[in-house]
């Protein structure tokens, strides 16, 4: 990858809904960038060559997508946090493995949005925009917090229900009502995210990991669970995912949402 990736927290207000502000410049292009599920949802502001190119809502990915990035694209992104979207735009559950312009779903808002967006010189000043505009419709409540809990993979579905005061079945609507998919489906996207991540320390000629143990450690039952979820995820086996990584040298921007630009973040 030759662009420049960067994160910026978001404030205590918004912590809970919001993974992180992102921004990406892509100085050279990068052809068959490759974006995989992540369980998040993101607001994509696009540029090309400074020049405001598009303000979108990235739904939900569920298969892996590579885009060719032109030279000269910029994006400046807010992920938010798995089934979270939907405090802000209750339509975000509906656009699994689509985009959408916000202008669709916001109106005047989005067009505004966009135009402060695109006077603001840096990634930080954006992310103030943002921190401004975000409102959530409804108060925290006890599904919200169960979502909040789900990459935990010691907790079992279950207890994650009782523990936020829910029966099964109230969380998987709740679930499927936000996230667009229910909580099984979204936790098996959260796993995945999590081995890729872990593959992220392993670089060009370093050593694969011992397979089996690397399943174990992630949450899989077994190397041929870990290998069938690469497959439906990545569309590849975990060792042919490392070497493609480690060859392109983007280790780090799996979830870098250009992606989301096929979500184009």
């Amino acid at each position: 990858m030759n662009g420049f990736y960067q994160e910026i927290q978001p404030g205590r207000r918004l912590a809970r809904y919001v993974e992180c502000y992102w921004s990406r410049e892509e100085e050279q292009g990068t052809p068959n960038h490759s974006v995989l599920p992540d369980g998040c949802v993101d607001i994509l502001f696009t540029t090309q060559n400074r020049e405001p190119a598009g303000l979108a809502l990235v739904g939900l990915m569920t298969t892996p997508s590579a885009v060719d990035i032109p030279r000269g694209r910029g994006f400046f992104g807010v992920r938010f946090r798995p089934g979270m979207a939907a405090a802000f735009m209750p339509e975000a559950a509906q656009l699994n493995d689509r985009t959408e312009p916000l202008e669709t779903i916001w109106g005047k808002t989005a067009r505004v949005i966009s135009g402060r967006l695109a006077e603001s010189p840096s990634p930080k000043l954006m992310a103030e925009i943002m921190e401004g505009v975000l409102r959530p419709l409804d108060p925290p409540d006890s599904a919200g917090r169960a979502l909040g809990r789900l990459a935990d993979m010691t907790v079992p579905l279950n207890c994650l229900a009782s523990d936020a005061g829910l029966s099964e079945r109230h969380f998987r609507r709740a679930c499927a009502e936000r996230a667009g998919v229910p909580p099984k489906y979204l936790r098996r996207i959260l796993r995945f995210r999590r081995a890729t991540d872990r593959l992220s320390a392993i670089r060009r000629n370093a050593a694969q990991p011992d397979w089996a143990q690397f399943a174990a450690a992630c949450g899989y039952y077994d190397q041929a669970h870990l290998i069938r979820e690469f497959h439906e995820f990545a569309g590849c086996t975990p060792g042919r995912f490392v070497q493609s990584q480690a060859r392109a040298g983007n280790l780090q921007s799996e979830h870098d949402e250009p992606a989301k630009t096929r979500k184009s973040d």
